[in-house]
């Protein structure tokens, strides 16, 4: 689904898409909770809603004259709904309400990014921070947050696609990102994306949705580790 992006704070992306026809979207694990604001031009009406962790490719229709505002929070940020009435709400001043209920932990920030780095492991990330790989994990559960082992395969998974455009040999990229194997790597991407990395390079539509800002990409800083590979 195509969007027009801009960065509205190091936690916060905003996004817009507008609907010409009747469409049915694939929407792709990106790491994020996005809110969002789904304007009926036929309707004249705003719905508030809140997307939830995805964890497999999903579909959703979409009618046309929809336009969508999507506040994408960066992995490892939320925000606290307690605080947030989602229902009957005034939304022109969502950027500033939105900015000051995020909820950034540095921290687990920085971890979930070397999560993404070929190389690492959860395991590796928990002894650099002193603790067991137990401990971790109730950390992340104590922020609401998926798994370290989440971050770490949807991550390596998102980066692992960026790469496909640059046409080294499918097994090359699998090693570079950490997997024991081309099938590996194709298992994974099936898992997460519903393709299989012949497949998502044939299709650069798909490719463009997953270099949007999200998990492993945030950024849109992982073109020296692309060039490493060529």
């Amino acid at each position: 689904m195509p969007a027009l992006t801009q960065a509205t704070s190091p936690c916060v992306h905003r996004w817009t898409y507008a609907v010409g026809a009747n469409e049915v979207s694939v929407v792709l694990p990106d790491g994020c909770v996005d809110l969002l604001v789904l304007s009926c031009g036929r309707a004249g009406s705003e719905v508030l809603l809140v997307t939830d962790w995805d964890f497999a490719p999903r579909l959703v229709r979409l009618d046309a004259g929809t336009c969508l505002t999507g506040y994408r929070l960066r992995p490892g940020t939320t925000l606290d709904l307690a605080e947030f009435e989602i229902a009957d709400r005034d939304v022109s001043n969502l950027d500033t309400e939105i900015e000051a209920l995020t909820r950034h932990d540095q921290e687990i920030s920085e971890i979930i990014d070397a999560l993404c780095l070929p190389g690492n492991s959860v395991h590796r990330l928990a002894r650099q921070q002193g603790v067991s790989e137990r401990t971790l994990q109730r950390r992340f559960r104590h922020l609401s947050l998926p798994t370290p082992a989440f971050w770490r395969q949807l991550g390596r998974a998102r980066r692992a696609v960026q790469a496909l455009p640059c046409r080294v040999p499918l097994a090359e990229i699998a090693a570079h990102y950490g997997y024991s194997d081309q099938a590996h790597m194709t298992r994974e991407f099936v898992r997460w994306f519903g393709w299989t990395p012949v497949q998502l390079r044939r299709n650069p539509a798909a490719i463009a949705d997953l270099a949007q800002p999200g998990l492993g990409n945030w950024s849109l800083e992982i073109g020296l580790e692309i060039a490493g590979l060529t």
